[in-house]
Parts: C-alpha cells; structure tokens; sequence
C-alpha cells in the first residue's frame, strides 16, 4: 500500500509538473501575452503566421517564437532584450526576409516611425516530396523568380512578374504568400482551366500545393514573397 501510494504521489506531481509547463508554454506566447502588437493571420497544420504592430517607441514584453520566416512590410527598428538580460539591436529595410532561429525576447521599436511585420512561424513536421526540375519556378522563370534563402525547412522566393507579364507552367509545395504590391493575377492549371485571384499590399495568403501558369493582369509589377515550407502537414490527431 505505501508504494502504491508513493507511486500514485508521484503521477499526480508528474501530471501537475506537465500541466504547470503547457501553461507556462502558453504563457510566453505573443498572441497570449501581447495581442496589441501580434495577430495571427492564418494558421494550419505546418505554419502559423502573425502579424506584427508596432507604434514608435513602443516595447512588449518577454515572449518565445518557434523558428522561423520574417518579411518586413516597412522599414524596422528595434531593440532586442533577452532573459539573460542582454540585448540586441536589429533593423530591416521594407520588403527585407529573413530566417530567425526559435528565441525568446523583450522587442522594443526604437524608431519613431511604427513597423509592421509578417511572421512566418514553422511547425515541425515530415520531409515532403521534392517536384521535378523541370516544374521550378527558378528554373522555368528565372527572371522574375529570385531565390532569398534557403535551408532545411523553407525555400524564401521574391517575385517580380512586370506588367502584363507571364510565367510558364511551374509548381509550388504548400507555401505562404505576402504581397509587396496590389496586383491581380490568373492563374491557368494543367487541365485548362482558369482562376483570377486579387491580391493587395501587405496581404497574406496561403497557396495549396500546385501546379499552374500565371499572367499579371495589372497595369503594374506584381511584387510578392513566397514563403514555400519543405515539410509536409502534420498527421490529423
């Protein structure tokens, strides 16, 4: 009986300790803790993605973000301070991207301007499947497809199509779409038919695995940045 006991003591200590971290987790993330300054804007099962507010001089508090993308909409500013109480000062150029590594930071804008910021957060998840070479988009359009980075978990793409513009037929993986410039564009698929879809500066979107051409429909250069995820969804819980 004293060793079931001691046993059963020991579960619940195990269940609170477990319980006490989900929220302390939960605890440091942005949305939760500073909902002035993060939104999330779209979130699925291999990416959640905010968007950051920030009026000048004004500071958060300390948060935790998984790796991940971020794509400044405007110029940026700041002052980064960590638990260890160091600090840290960054700045972006509108239209910049960049790779951040899972940190956890006090953000301040030092500027007197406000910035806003898209942040493309990646969720852990399988290898995906690799599309032929025939089918990228830097291979079939290379002048209006620019690589940024890349690395074990996303490929970063800048697209500029001119006015009126085409791209071949080419393919994307599950991808994040943030637009640098109001465009409209369609889109033809393999089998002939055709969607139009509209985009304005600073939108998100979210682009299914596919296959299609595209045309700018717009009298002005469709300007984007494609965030494609190398790891497939996770599996349904």
């Amino acid at each position: 009986m004293k060793n079931l006991t001691r046993w059963t003591t020991t579960g619940l200590l195990i269940s609170l300790a477990l319980v006490f971290s989900a929220k302390a987790i939960r605890a440091q993330d942005p949305v939760q803790v500073d909902s002035k300054h993060y939104k999330v804007e779209l979130e699925n099962s291999q990416v959640r993605v905010l968007r950051i507010n920030y009026g000048p001089h004004e500071k958060s508090v300390m948060h935790k973000h998984p790796a991940g993308v971020v794509v400044a909409l405007t110029e940026q500013r700041g002052k980064f301070t960590f638990p260890n109480g160091k600090s840290q000062e960054r700045s972006f150029t509108a239209g910049q991207t960049r790779w951040l590594p899972a940190e956890t930071h006090l953000p301040e804008n030092t500027g007197d301007k406000p910035f806003e910021l898209i942040l493309v957060e990646v969720k852990p998840g399988k290898a995906a499947g690799k599309r032929a070479a025939a089918d990228d988009p830097l291979k079939v359009a290379a002048q209006q497809y620019k690589l940024e980075f890349e690395n074990q978990w996303v490929r970063v793409l800048r697209v500029n199509v001119g006015p009126h513009g085409k791209v071949a037929m080419h393919q994307h993986p599950g991808n994040v779409i943030v637009f640098l410039a109001d465009g409209r564009s369609k889109f033809t698929l393999p089998d002939g038919k055709t969607q139009e879809a509209e985009g304005k500066k600073g939108q998100v979107l979210w682009g299914e695995p596919g296959k299609h051409a595209t045309e700018n429909l717009s009298d002005q250069s469709a300007q984007a940045i494609i965030v494609e995820l190398k790891t497939a969804p996770a599996p349904a819980k």
